[in-house]
């Protein structure tokens, strides 16, 4: 009796194997920022749901394909190969779309990024965002540390003079949050020279090469595993059609058409007819 190839079939089972890892990988990562994501825009919470639903389709996707290898059924592994397939052009024309609209979503934000800056002072909770990107970053402000006005925080103090002392520059600042220029209540700061604007435009650009990895990966990820599937149901069909003549050949025997056709051939002495070759 023919069988499906057993490395065919092994290596269709580590594919649908490593599938369902990064799916639960995916799933927890998104069960883990969810919390996290009550209170912030809308994009981010798109972004989330694209994780969590990728991550539970993965799961259920290589459950199904690893069921119909082993039961090697037709039908699971067409359905399995049509989803995947869809999922792989899906992908891979999102991926084509980010990695086309990237340079210009980049310039878009470098040019308004000086616009929103007064935007973002404004809002507490961005100011406390972007004093832990000055920490991370030892940057002062996001265009300049005039940004602050006169209260400048104490992230900004430059805590590398000594070890670096390029990365720093002196500035005068009031305590009272008065004006700038020089009072009984001024006095001179160590701040760090560079401005956060470079680092949260290198963000931005982290977060759309991210982006574009997750789609690019999954769809060629997706299209090995058409191929794999392809293969896999020709397999099968070519054992099942090897299989199939002496199947039903055993079925027929215990028909009562065929056991006239004997006993007919018996009475008449006649060499028994032989139905499949």
């Amino acid at each position: 009796m023919a069988q499906v190839n057993r490395c065919l079939k092994q290596l269709f089972f580590g594919f649908n194997m490593l599938l369902g890892i990064a799916g639960c990988v995916l799933l927890v990562l998104g069960m883990i920022a969810a919390p996290h994501n009550t209170e912030h825009d809308q994009g981010e919470s798109i972004g989330l749901t694209w994780i969590i639903s990728t991550a539970v389709v993965s799961v259920l996707l290589s459950l199904l394909g690893a069921y119909g290898a082993y039961q090697e059924n037709i039908v699971i592994l067409r359905l399995f190969l049509g989803i995947i397939g869809f999922g792989s052009i899906l992908f891979l024309i999102l991926g084509f779309k980010v990695a086309r609209s990237m340079p210009e979503a980049m310039q878009l934000i470098k040019e308004n990024l000086p616009a929103i800056t007064s935007e973002m002072m404004a809002d507490a909770e961005q100011r406390q965002t972007i004093m832990a990107l000055q920490v991370q970053g030892k940057c002062c402000g996001i265009m300049s540390y005039r940004d602050w006005d006169s209260n400048i925080p104490e992230t900004c103090q430059c805590s590398s003079f000594k070890s670096d002392p390029s990365q720093c520059m002196e500035v005068q600042m009031t305590k009272d949050g008065g004006n700038w220029g020089r009072s009984d209540k001024s006095e001179m700061m160590w701040i760090y020279r560079e401005p956060c604007g470079p680092l949260i435009l290198e963000n931005f650009d982290s977060a759309f090469k991210t982006v574009l990895g997750f789609f690019l990966g999954f769809g060629l990820y997706a299209c090995i595993g058409q191929v794999l599937s392809g293969v896999m149901i020709r397999q099968v069909k070519k054992v099942q059609s090897t299989d199939v003549p002496e199947t039903i050949e055993d079925g027929y025997r215990f028909t009562p058409q065929f056991q006239a056709i004997r006993r007919v051939e018996g009475v008449a002495g006649v060499e028994p007819t032989t139905f499949y070759p």
